[in-house]
């Protein structure tokens, strides 16, 4: 899985190496139209040509298809198009709840509230990263 920006937005890349299959998966376009394929078509092709390239130099030819691949742009969402700033929030709960086939569960504005609040703690926390923290509480914060 891979969380992509793309024109503004987040989205997911899922590349299945085994099925050799590519999916994108768009918070921002949730509706039963082509505007995924449109959006992401070009990209996604060549994500994934870049990927098995970088993956075969570095771990020997061959052991990624490079041919026969398909691309699928699945509806998998239960909610609106979201707006972009929403959308590192709805990737990161596709990370969490997608199980290859639907989402686990569907998140409602309190759930997204929260969820927003714990990723940027997570970052504000990350070790190497004291942000805004002051020196004195930083060692007593992460020990």
């Amino acid at each position: 899985m891979f969380p992509v920006m793309f024109m503004d937005c987040w989205s997911l890349y899922i590349l299945d190496t085994e099925k050799k299959i590519a999916m994108v998966l768009d918070p921002t376009e949730t509706d039963p139209s082509d505007e995924m394929k449109r959006k992401h078509e070009a990209l996604a092709r060549k994500f994934q040509r870049r990927f098995y390239n970088l993956f075969n130099d570095k771990f020997g030819a061959g052991l990624v298809e490079t041919t026969g691949w398909s691309f699928v742009y699945p509806l998998v969402a239960q909610h609106e198009p979201c707006t972009r700033e929403d959308g590192v929030v709805y990737v990161v709960h596709y990370i969490l709840e997608f199980t290859g086939l639907y989402l686990r569960s569907n998140m409602n504005q309190e759930q997204i509230e929260h969820l927003r609040k714990k990723i940027a703690c997570e970052i504000v926390t990350m070790k190497g990263n004291k942000g805004c923290i002051p020196e004195f509480l930083y060692e007593e914060i992460l020990d």
